[in-house]
């Protein structure tokens, strides 16, 4: 599929194009600082690492954006400017509105991203290794988007603080995010119920046996959504 038509997808897919989320609800989405976040989609439209759906609030293809940014969080020392550097040239060479949520970052993106975070005379770490530690961070982090047949991204399982860790081989998937869901709010993948009407119901008192009984979940499931919604 060739960047043009790439783009002409992205564009016919509104649901995934709306401003649903503010800097902080991203925040929590992705394990990343509100401020973080801020600065990464709130700079001058030429210098921001995510171009923001509006000033009012990022879409959920921003979402996914941030969620791939956030794998370079866990690898230390690299400058931001050289990360907006690598953004930008991504950007360019696969001439793509959504760089960082398009299927076609997952085959030669990737590599081109790395590339570019390299310097002159020094590479990230000083060494090959620090590459493939890269490589391997967002590749785990793509793992986490569910994709259409053509590469679109559908849903997103997110990473956040009191869930920071990834199952390569099975993904924890009790909570799901899904713009055409909820209005993008975060839900049980079991039962689409949105996280916070479950919660509400353990602030309220209820036991989880007895929520997980009211909503048809498993237990995990509810105990997962009290770890999102309450940092636990």
């Amino acid at each position: 599929m060739t960047a043009t038509s790439l783009n002409q997808l992205y564009q016919e897919r509104e649901a995934y194009r709306l401003p649903l989320y503010s800097a902080r609800q991203v925040a929590r989405l992705t394990g990343l600082s509100a401020s973080t976040v801020q600065a990464w989609t709130h700079a001058d439209d030429h210098e921001a690492l995510v171009q923001a759906a509006s000033p009012e609030g990022l879409s959920f293809l921003n979402l996914v954006e941030v969620h791939v940014l956030a794998a370079i969080r866990h690898q230390h020392g690299i400058p931001l400017q050289r990360v907006r550097h690598a953004v930008q040239f991504v950007r360019q060479e696969l001439q793509a509105e959504f760089p960082l949520a398009q299927h076609q970052f997952e085959t030669d993106g990737v590599d081109l991203f790395v590339r570019a975070l390299e310097d002159d005379n020094l590479l990230i770490n000083a060494s090959r290794r620090g590459q493939i530690t890269i490589r391997q961070l967002v590749e785990a982090y793509l793992r986490r988007i569910e994709r259409a047949a053509d590469g679109f991204p559908l849903r997103l399982f997110p990473v956040y603080a009191s869930n920071p860790g990834f199952v390569p081989s099975g993904l924890p998937a009790h909570i799901v995010v899904d713009p055409t869901v909820a209005f993008g709010r975060p839900v049980l993948t079991e039962t689409y119920v949105p996280v916070d009407v479950v919660v509400d119901q353990y602030r309220a008192g209820d036991a989880v046996r007895d929520i997980a009984r009211n909503f048809n979940l498993p237990a995990p499931a509810v105990e997962e959504a009290i770890r999102y919604e309450l940092g636990a």
